[in-house]
């Protein structure tokens, strides 16, 4: 039911995908028996916290007031790619701290979208191109100048910039990213049961089913 259920909302054609919902089953599916009902009304009670329905106050509450930080210490801890762990450490990486103030935001009527910059994820204002969050380092504000300023720190000067890197990206961009995020992890941890698990959810999404049965074509071509 679980995965079932996550194949329905990643397939093309789909209504935008809910981040909250997605992100949830990816946890479940890992994590058997997690009820994503509490960490749901978890995010409704963030949301119940806000003052007034700005992105300014949406950042306060998750990182003035509740404390979440990035997870510099354990960066690639596969619980910083979970919702559920993320809320319940107060702790994650750019992309569970990105979705997590997305869909605070969504409840108080702040449209949020999620900016996959390579190499670090950024929050922005859906209708003002000028206004960025950092969720990794404590919701600080930027500019797009600050934006671009974040991106030459994280990558060393080493990759290009290009103006696109601040456009939105998709929901379902944002949860194969996720996904791409723990088959890293899972695999470099030699964690062989949950990449077992996160390679079926991937299986579940057209354009990274395709990709894989393209990939495992190639290479069985290789030893043929």
């Amino acid at each position: 039911m679980v995965r079932a259920r996550f194949a329905e909302i990643m397939q093309h054609g789909h209504p935008e995908v809910p981040l909250d919902e997605a992100s949830l089953l990816i946890s479940r599916a890992i994590q058997p028996g997690l009820d994503p009902d509490v960490w749901l009304s978890a995010l409704d009670s963030f949301a119940a916290g806000c003052g007034s329905s700005t992105a300014d106050e949406v950042a306060r509450v998750l990182f003035q007031a509740e404390h979440f930080i990035g997870n510099r210490s354990a960066y690639y801890d596969w619980r910083n790619s979970c919702l559920d762990r993320v809320i319940e450490r107060r702790t994650g990486i750019p992309i569970s701290l990105s979705v997590l103030m997305i869909e605070v935001g969504r409840r108080v009527d702040v449209p949020l979208v999620g900016v996959g910059m390579p190499a670090h994820f950024l929050v922005r204002s859906a209708h003002d191109d000028d206004m960025f969050f950092d969720p990794f380092d404590g919701g600080r504000r930027l500019d797009r100048s600050g934006a671009r300023d974040v991106f030459e720190t994280v990558t060393n000067g080493q990759v290009q910039w290009d103006e696109r890197y601040l456009d939105p990206t998709p929901n379902r961009d944002i949860v194969i990213r996720m996904l791409n995020n723990l088959k890293s992890v899972f695999a470099g941890r030699g964690d062989a049961v949950r990449l077992g698990v996160v390679m079926d959810f991937r299986s579940a999404v057209p354009e990274l089913a395709e990709l894989e049965a393209a990939e495992i074509a190639a290479s069985s071509a290789i030893f043929n």
